[in-house]
């Protein structure tokens, strides 16, 4: 039964996630995902006393699923403030009063282009979980109790007579009972206020946050093991005296012949398929079929058994072959997923892990870390009058003549497109403005010969220095800003961005960005 719950929480939970990632829950207008919110599709998804509401990053409601309710409103209970963004969330079982199924929140935020642009919360009723322990048996008499990670009572079978109730399990006489803690290493009976004994047994989710406890009666299993007792006892007696009479007629009548058998047979089982037939002489009786049928069940046994092993050998070798293939693929995959296929540079996603690792590093070392961000002038020319085969030689071309430049643990990486960064630790502007400036000059020298052509190209570059208050994402876009400065000023030429230049409302933009990621 947990695993039945924690099955349909989870479905719960993946059913709000999937809508986060429908378009119209994106689109974040309020009539497009109202109208698919309530749509019959989605409405038969959800119970009549669950509802969905649309949060914008600001936190102001823009559309609710609505309910099946006429005289009472389905209401989320929670502060939309206090729950944590990049993150799905469950929040604690809450009861309204006494007459309402227990609810709990859950809460997924809406990402769209890589961005959070709001959030998505819903309440999961009980009513789902109620129908697994309504029907359940515990022997005759037994029932399932539901509680709460705070030791209220989410289900009682009483409820179905009385009503639900605002009810604690310490309420029923269990002192001291802590959920999450509770334990039953052993069968062990407790007795509740009501007097009576009971056979208790309990589990928790800690994953879901709720606990199973079914109690069965104590004289019920005393009478069932009284039955069971007596009967055992019969079928003991009657079991000792038919075992006697048997074992005494096979040690009179079977016991050398089925001896040597079992020592024939023990000695296969150890391995040993050269032992020789069993002969009992000219015996036509059972005996005699039993070791006609044996030796053929053995010859039977030896021609498998060699088939077997060739089979086996063959399956191992095909195997070990059908692994290493797979470790060479999986090996290709992880560098085709981190390499630019064209250049052979890490690629976008591959040179921000490194950028990270360069940020974690240096704030360690205190030392100098300086981007250089590089673009291909009249790339787009290029392409136009050549065509495109001739501009991947261009990109080619200049992506082998900036690593070649580089020292082994400076980093190039294509960026997108025409464009490339370049990572040069413990370095500053002015040694950073150096190895820039050798690049412009030797793509400039350079001549790029494609069919019958030769093509000359320059590019313009911009330099900037990490800032930890601008975060490595903008203090990369001070490198971009030099550079468009460099292409509007006359290409072909390096661009430094010093930190005087950037501006309070720049540190302002930085800060509030980061404090939003953390």
């Amino acid at each position: 039964m947990v695993i039945a719950a924690n099955n349909e929480i989870r479905l719960f939970a993946n059913r709000i996630i999937f809508l986060t990632h429908t378009t119209e829950i994106q689109s974040l207008d309020s009539a497009t995902a109202g109208a698919y919110l309530n749509s019959d599709n989605i409405a038969s998804l959800f119970n009549d006393d669950e509802t969905i509401n649309l949060y914008d990053d600001a936190n102001h409601l823009i559309c609710e699923r609505e309910n099946d309710f006429a005289d009472e409103e389905v209401h989320l209970h929670t502060d939309i403030t206090k729950i944590p963004k990049h993150n799905s969330y469950f929040g604690p079982w809450c009861i309204d009063d006494e007459h309402s199924m227990p609810t709990r929140i859950f809460a997924s935020e809406v990402v769209k282009d890589g961005n959070n642009h709001g959030i998505l919360l819903a309440n999961f009723s009980f009513s789902r979980l109620e129908k697994y322990f309504a029907d359940c048996k515990v022997g005759k008499n037994g029932f399932v109790i539901a509680i709460s990670e705070k030791g209220e009572i989410l289900y009682h079978p009483s409820f179905k007579e009385t009503g639900r109730k605002l009810m604690k399990i310490t309420d029923l006489g269990f002192d001291h009972f802590d959920p999450q803690r509770y334990e039953v290493p052993t069968p062990s009976f407790v007795k509740l206020k009501s007097g009576k004994e009971y056979l208790v047994n309990y589990e928790y989710s800690h994953l879901f946050h709720f606990g199973l406890l079914t109690l069965q009666p104590r004289k019920e299993i005393e009478d069932m093991a009284s039955a069971i007792k007596k009967s055992s006892l019969l079928f003991l007696i009657g079991t000792c005296i038919v075992t006697c009479l048997i074992s005494l007629w096979m040690f009179l009548i079977l016991g050398k012949p089925l001896n040597k058998l079992i020592g024939h047979m023990k000695k296969i089982t150890n391995g040993n398929l050269d032992v020789p037939e069993i002969r009992f002489g000219g015996r036509n009786n059972e005996v005699g079929q039993l070791s006609k049928a044996f030796n053929i069940m053995y010859g039977t046994i030896r021609r498998q058994f060699k088939e077997l092993q060739s089979h086996r050998e063959i399956l191992e070798q095909e195997v070990n072959e059908r692994t290493q293939e797979l470790e060479e693929a999986n090996k290709k995959l992880r560098i085709m997923s981190r390499t630019d296929e064209l250049t052979e540079l890490p690629n976008r996603r591959s040179i921000h892990e490194c950028i990270e690792n360069e940020i974690s590093r240096i704030s360690r070392t205190h030392k100098p870390l300086c981007f250089v961000f590089i673009d291909i002038d009249h790339f787009k020319k290029i392409n136009d009058t050549y065509g495109h085969s001739c501009g991947d030689e261009v990109l080619k071309s200049v992506a082998q003549t900036i690593r070649g430049l580089l020292r082994n643990y400076d980093i190039v990486g294509r960026y997108g497109g025409e464009e490339f960064l370049v990572l040069l630790p413990e370095t500053d502007l002015d040694g950073a403005t150096i190895v820039a400036e050798r690049f412009r000059e030797q793509v400039e020298e350079q001549s790029i010969k494609y069919a019958d052509y030769i093509i000359s190209v320059t590019i313009t570059l911009g330099v900037s220095k990490y800032d930890g208050r601008l975060g490595a994402d903008r203090s990369i876009q001070m490198a971009d800003k030099a550079l468009y400065e460099g292409k509007e000023a006359g290409r072909n030429r390096v661009v430094v961005w010093t930190p005087d230049r950037t501006s309070e409302e720049d540190y302002r933009a930085a800060a509030i960005e980061m404090a939003r990621h953390r």
